[in-house]
């Protein structure tokens, strides 16, 4: 097993048990990755969970159109019962009624199915997403002592330099007191003017 797949399976388990949002419904999930820039594999997992989200809705409405299909049904078969008379009518009524009852099963063990599969899947993102972030924390960790020690290098470099500085402004400011003392005033404004 892999060092990424290890760490993925302990993250799994400190996540076992926690009451996780549906993350691609959180802003807060969003907000991990700048400028909504995800890798390739949190992207398709987020696509799936997506997925698994509107077909949810969609059984939701269908068992919901079914329900009330079923039960016009009921009520014509109901209100046909007593009238004589076009069997052909009330077999096609019965037909459509049974396969109705037979589509809200299907669409109901499947409703029934989704809630594991959409929890197995944002847990599988949040994993995934977990690990990737953390790797992200660590490079940037690295790049900001990097940086903070660059940054104590160049402030050292720029100590010795502004030490310099001031050397060589006092050297100069000293040869041009010597000099004016030795020379005097009217000899150093003809070489202050050349």
């Amino acid at each position: 097993m892999s060092a990424k797949n290890n760490e993925q399976t302990s993250i799994a388990e400190l996540l076992k048990g926690k009451k996780v949002p549906i993350l691609v419904l959180d802003q807060r999930w969003h907000k991990l990755f700048p400028g909504g820039v995800k890798p390739a594999h949190i992207a398709a997992i987020e696509a799936n969970l997506n997925e698994l989200l509107k077909e949810q809705g969609k059984l939701v409405n269908e068992i919901k159109d079914l329900k009330k299909a079923k039960k016009k049904l009921m009520e014509a078969i109901v209100s046909g019962m007593s009238s004589s008379g076009n069997d052909k009518k009330k077999d096609k009524q019965q037909k459509l009624l049974l396969e109705t009852k037979e589509r809200i099963e299907a669409q109901s063990d499947r409703l029934m199915e989704l809630p594991y599969e959409i929890k197995k899947t944002n847990e599988d993102l949040l994993v995934n997403g977990v690990a990737y972030c953390y790797e992200e924390l660590k490079i940037r960790a690295q790049s900001l002592e990097d940086l903070k020690g660059e940054i104590d290098s160049r402030r050292e470099e720029l100590k010795e330099k502004v030490a310099y500085r001031v050397e060589l402004e006092e050297s100069v400011d000293a040869t041009y007191s010597l000099m004016h003392d030795l020379l005097g005033r009217e000899v150093m404004n003809l070489f202050d003017k050349k």
